[in-house]
């Protein structure tokens, strides 16, 4: 029987292998595309393909249009790509480490307690007014993911995956309370709070970019580390165990990765909703399960979301700017009722 089943994986291995070489050659482009849609794209200036070219192979610091392109394109363009690179590699992991294909990011409370933090430090609550905002918006994901999982049962041998959802409701909708209290005491920034946590790249600059791009890159790092180790508890926890697989280890390390990537996101660019629950329910099927080539290519996928739904943002109603969570909210929500409708 194993001869048999060996034989068949090898003899359909070609096509799996060309099924995914292709997929992830289209994913890299939408990806570089929506870069380049993201660089030069509905402006107020003339900005060309041809620029683009230039400003990275010619670089002039006395061309205008290379200072446009440099200081405010940029920044949001890079934002934007490792911001749906990390919403979506933080949406898998909770998938794989939860079980549960309904878990991401926004759904279990962990961007709603990112931007109640940073909601309170906008109107001076002391202490998290005090910290940076990278680690303020961290510190909020993990004690509102912490919260979900110890109402939602994750630790408990038979927790059920609606349980883990319904906690995520009820402390998302806790903590949109307290962001909406905030909201009415900072009448003054209440706008521009508001506008942030609709998810937002438009207030993306350079100084945003640098603190953002260590704790991502970090963050996919560590990911990738765990790859092997999610494979394993995939099959289950006590052939993980079997297996050599730390059970606890895995745990500790994928729920802060998950939390310095989502945090960090929201931090720079506010909760944007639905990139970790559509992105990898995109990506499986074409892959597989092997989280070796799930995490980098759902990072390459969610990075294209991002960057074409900020380039959407721009094009709905130019010269204005519709909010890109807005954008992803009318892609993922139907994505998220197809999926809890067939898990029902």
């Amino acid at each position: 029987m194993s001869t048999m089943l060996f034989s068949k994986s090898k003899r359909f291995w070609p096509i799996l292998s060309w099924r995914v070489t292709l997929f992830t050659g289209l994913v890299s482009c939408l990806a570089l595309s929506g870069y380049a849609a993201s660089m030069t794209g509905w402006s107020n200036f003339s900005l060309t393909l041809s620029d683009l070219i230039h400003y990275w192979f010619a670089f002039d610091e006395s061309n205008m249009t290379h200072q446009i392109l440099a200081t405010l394109r940029a920044p949001r363009a890079y934002a934007g790509l490792l911001i749906g690179a990390s919403l979506s590699v933080a949406g898998l992991l909770m998938q794989g480490l939860t079980r549960n294909p309904l878990a991401s990011p926004s759904i279990l409370g962990i961007n709603a307690g990112a931007a109640c933090f940073m909601a309170l430090a906008a109107i001076g609550i002391p202490v998290v007014s005090e910290l940076n905002p990278i680690l303020n918006a961290v510190l909020g994901a993990l004690l509102s993911g912490g919260a979900v999982m110890l109402l939602g049962g994750f630790f408990s041998a038979r927790s059920h995956p609606l349980r883990l959802v319904l906690a995520g409701i009820a402390i998302t909708a806790l903590l949109l309370g307290l962001t909406r209290a905030a909201l009415i005491l900072a009448d003054d920034m209440a706008y521009s709070v508001l506008q942030w946590l609709t998810g937002s790249l438009s207030s993306v600059d350079d100084g945003q970019w640098q603190q953002l791009w260590p704790p991502v890159v970090i963050g996919l790092v560590l990911a990738m580390s765990l790859a092997r180790n999610l494979n394993l508890l995939a099959l289950g926890e006590e052939v993980a165990v079997g297996l050599g697989s730390n059970i606890r280890f895995t745990r500790l390390v994928s729920g802060l990765t998950i939390v310095l990537l989502a945090g960090a996101s929201v931090a720079i660019a506010g909760p944007i909703g639905f990139v970790g629950l559509l992105v990898p329910h995109l990506v499986r099927p074409m892959v597989g399960h092997n989280y070796h080539l799930l995490i980098p290519i759902s990072a390459l996928a969610g990075a294209a979301l991002v960057s074409w739904s900020d380039a959407l943002s721009r094009a709905i109603a130019f010269p204005t700017e519709t909010p890109v969570g807005v954008i992803t909210a009318l892609l993922g929500t139907p994505c998220f009722i197809l999926i809890a409708t067939r898990r029902s």
